[in-house]
């Protein structure tokens, strides 16, 4: 099992892979390498593990601060999407704030490349013509890390 853990002497996050977990381990890599505008910076890796600075999750701050990220975050969804691709788990626990660059993404095991006009990561999988997975259940549901409900209808248009 994987798991992150915070070393506050070089504030860095540690993201340990499984034995088993190679595949996992190489795709975030090449997400974090290829895509660095939307990432927080790579800092080293191995395989075993990756290195990354370490940012303040959205779901750490007020709510009344947490919103004004909102549109950052459409625009940072909307550029991957122009860009061919769709992150596939944009739970609001996967979102990380920069001082200076502000809404970025971690978790990027799930990326794909786009395959639809309709973002997967703005309106879930179901709009987006994506049958598999779970992420049309749970993208507008009751939760706290659910994205539907924090960019409400005003924040679905592209």
């Amino acid at each position: 099992m994987s798991g992150a853990s915070l070393d506050f002497r070089h504030l860095t996050v540690l993201k340990d892979y499984g034995e088993k977990e190679h595949e996992r381990w190489e795709r975030e890599v090449f997400d974090y390498q290829n895509i660095p505008w939307a990432t927080p910076t790579l800092d080293g890796f191995n395989p075993r593990w990756l290195e990354m600075e370490r940012l303040v999750p959205l779901l750490d701050l007020p709510y009344d601060v947490s919103v004004k990220y909102r549109d950052p975050l459409r625009e940072l969804l909307v550029a991957l999407h122009e860009e061919g691709w769709w992150h596939c788990d944009v739970a609001l626990c996967n979102v990380v704030i920069h001082p200076v660059r502000g809404p970025l993404l971690i978790d990027w095991k799930n990326l794909r490349e786009r395959t639809s006009d309709v973002s997967y990561d703005l309106y879930g999988a179901r709009l987006a013509g994506v049958t598999e997975g779970d992420n049309g259940v749970w993208w507008g549901g009751p939760w706290d890390m659910c994205p539907g409900p924090y960019f409400g209808d005003e924040g679905l248009k592209l």
